[in-house]
């Protein structure tokens, strides 16, 4: 099972849901794992009882509110299920309360997504020190940037990085750019407030984004890739 974390102080939801269905239409099974303030899932997905092992979503399982991988290894087991279920576990992760160094130390990859909204970029630089100083361990890790609700304007890659610079980070390939779209911003509160995953019309700058991270996290071909987005709307025809 390949293991991703997406790490930092920003929303990330409508990001990871896509991803989740863009992966299990593609016939892996997932699990996408809300380690997030508050659990922000329960607001996009609706009926997501903490109580639960488990909660089915558009084809792929969530699951929220674990403290540690271990305790999720044993919640999925009493489920009837066991980890070897799972092509790909999708961690969304803002909060520092997980009790084992486990889950950075098995993550397959890492990513920083953030906006450049100055509160999102300095509570995450705050954020990864934070990190830091609970688990030593972790310094020197390989992380790659990802960009969402990205406008033109006067600021640049280089000055939000600036922000980053004395982290003990490895910062890993190329950024991957997100821009932000009105329409794309409708889509994300007309599926929250009806707890689908419509994705049919989110703007083409979003979709070749997606298409990068399945070709550089997945490996999928371009051509799997945007095949994966056809099967997605089919679906919601």
């Amino acid at each position: 099972m390949k293991r991703w974390i997406f790490a930092g102080i920003s929303d990330k939801r409508d990001l990871l849901l896509y991803l989740c269905k863009l992966l299990t239409v593609s016939k892996y099974r997932v699990l996408l794992t809300d380690a997030t303030e508050g659990r922000r899932y329960s607001y996009s997905i609706g009926n997501l009882d903490p109580t639960l092992q488990l909660t089915e979503f558009c084809g792929f399982d969530v699951t929220t509110g674990l403290s540690s991988t271990e305790l999720w290894e044993e919640e999925v087991t009493e489920a009837g299920k066991q980890s070897a279920v799972y092509d790909y576990m999708l961690l969304d992760m803002d909060s520092l309360m997980l009790s084992s160094i486990d889950p950075w130390l098995s993550a397959d990859e890492i990513l920083w997504v953030t906006s450049f909204d100055r509160y999102e970029v300095e509570r995450s630089s705050e954020w990864f020190r934070r990190l830091f100083l609970k688990w030593p361990e972790l310094q020197g890790m390989k992380v790659r940037p990802l960009y969402i609700r990205t406008v033109e304007s006067n600021l640049n890659e280089e000055y939000i990085m600036g922000f980053m610079e004395d982290l003990p980070i490895v910062w890993n390939e190329d950024p991957i750019w997100i821009p932000w779209n009105e329409n794309n911003m409708a889509i994300q509160l007309e599926n929250e407030h009806s707890n689908l995953l419509r994705m049919n019309r989110i703007s083409r700058s979003y979709q070749r984004a997606l298409v990068t991270l399945l070709q550089q996290l997945v490996g999928l071909r371009i051509t799997d890739a945007r095949r994966a987005f056809r099967q997605a709307k089919r679906r919601e025809a």
